[in-house]
């Protein structure tokens, strides 16, 4: 028994003699639950949806309707042209776009409650972004209905409505709507559909005034140019080409610790060049991961590069760069392997988790999309759907390419920095 206790006692003192291991131990799950609890935790509100409003009719109707689209809780609205709404759901840099096209005010006159067409508006949407857009589809629905009803208020406006309405009565109306028209009064107490009422056509129920159909929108043919196997292969891969990067990072660790990295020196190579060369190691295990995985999404799941091959190549190459990268930096970071061990976890699902590579971007704070623009993740998974499934041009994978660079050189050197002062 004492020898049990002296291998536990053993133990934990190795354990709490890592002190910034032990940290890690706790913050990582701390961090991760807050992220996710962010997410799936009750709020007080829906998640706000940025819409894109493009708004032909200048009507009191339809610009008390967009008011009230921007006035709910769930909606943020900019106003833009119908030119520039397609462009940037096309190009991924907004997810949702009203459309609201000449005449949409004569359809959202109280009287089309009841009977009369439904005019269809567009509700532009990026492919990879279905399910905010049939949210979005929801809560429009709901609003033009509230406004239509809230017309019924308005003296002049159920005057005008009387009239028409009356006019557009079909000869084989129910007798007592034909009364509740000819009297005009009480609409608000009279207007809810009953389990009892006719045929819709004689009016006998409440019909949303606007028929939102969804329009998937990208620039390599909207909803069939989109391949959900591409979008989710590129934040998959580069977040298990992180956690090789880890892996590679403790290995170097262990060589230090073993002498190897020493002997190395003898051979008159410098720690920089040593470093330099597990980097590009790296990024070449990372490059030929990354043409074996895109080449089974391609010849099993129809992946197909749709903008330009150079771009593509361009991305890919630039976020295996970064990987090297990334390694040398956990290296720098971590004093053991037990730390890298700890740390990798933590910064490779956090940065992938506020890039947009495993959740729903819509579904985070402001806060943390806005903060998604300075990761290398959001950079590396927007380059790729750029060059695969929505075809856009290369200018489009000039910028990832930047950002990915930008963040391996700087990888790199704190990672050296920092391992060479423990050397």
């Amino acid at each position: 028994m004492s020898s049990l206790v002296w291998l536990v006692r053993k133990d934990l003192k190795v354990f709490f003699a890592d002190r910034q291991g032990a940290l890690m131990t706790v913050l990582v799950p701390v961090v991760l639950a807050s992220l996710l609890g962010m997410l799936f935790a009750p709020r007080a509100s829906a998640s706000v949806l940025h819409l894109l409003v493009v708004s032909s009719d200048a009507e009191p109707l339809v610009t008390k309707l967009v008011t009230a689209i921007d006035a709910s809780e769930n909606f943020e609205v900019e106003r833009v042209s119908e030119a520039v709404a397609r462009e940037r759901v096309a190009k991924g840099r907004a997810s949702l776009a009203l459309i609201l096209p000449p005449g949409t005010a004569e359809s959202l006159r109280p009287e089309n409650l009841f009977q009369g067409e439904r005019r269809r508006v567009e509700l532009l949407y990026d492919p990879s972004n279905e399910i905010e857009a049939n949210m979005a589809r929801g809560l429009l629905i709901q609003v033009s209905m509230q406004e239509t009803m809230a017309s019924l208020a308005d003296p002049q406006a159920m005057a005008t409505s009387f009239e028409s309405w009356e006019r557009r009565l079909a000869p084989d109306t129910d007798p007592a709507l034909r009364e509740f028209v000819r009297a005009g009064r009480g609409l608000k107490e009279r207007a809810k559909p009953e389990p009892s009422a006719g045929k819709a056509s004689a009016g006998g129920g409440l019909s949303p005034p606007l028929e939102f159909e969804k329009v998937a929108v990208a620039a390599s043919g909207g909803a069939r140019g989109y391949n959900s196997y591409a979008h989710n292969f590129a934040g998959m891969l580069l977040m298990f080409l992180l956690f090789a990067a880890q892996s590679r990072a403790k290995a170097l660790i262990g060589e230090r610790e073993a002498g190897t990295l020493v002997r190395l020196r003898l051979t008159g190579a410098s720690h920089t060049r040593i470093l330099l060369g597990v980097g590009a190691s790296t990024a070449l295990i990372a490059l030929l991961a990354s043409t074996l995985v895109y080449a089974v999404g391609m010849l099993v799941f129809g992946i197909r590069i749709q903008g330009p091959l150079a771009g593509f190549v361009g991305v890919v190459l630039a976020q295996a760069l970064f990987v090297g990268g990334f390694a040398l930096l956990l290296a720098g970071l971590g004093r053991t392997e037990e730390q890298v061990g700890a740390i990798g976890p933590l910064v490779v699902l956090v940065m992938c988790f506020a890039g947009g590579a495993m959740f729903p971007s819509f579904m985070m704070p402001s806060w943390l999309r806005t903060l998604s623009l300075v990761l290398p993740t959001y950079w590396a998974t927007d380059g790729l759907a750029a060059m695969t499934w929505r075809g856009l041009g290369l200018s489009s994978a000039a910028l990832p390419i930047a950002f990915l660079l930008a963040w391996a050189s700087l990888s790199a050197i704190i990672g050296i920095r920092r391992f060479r002062s423990r050397a």
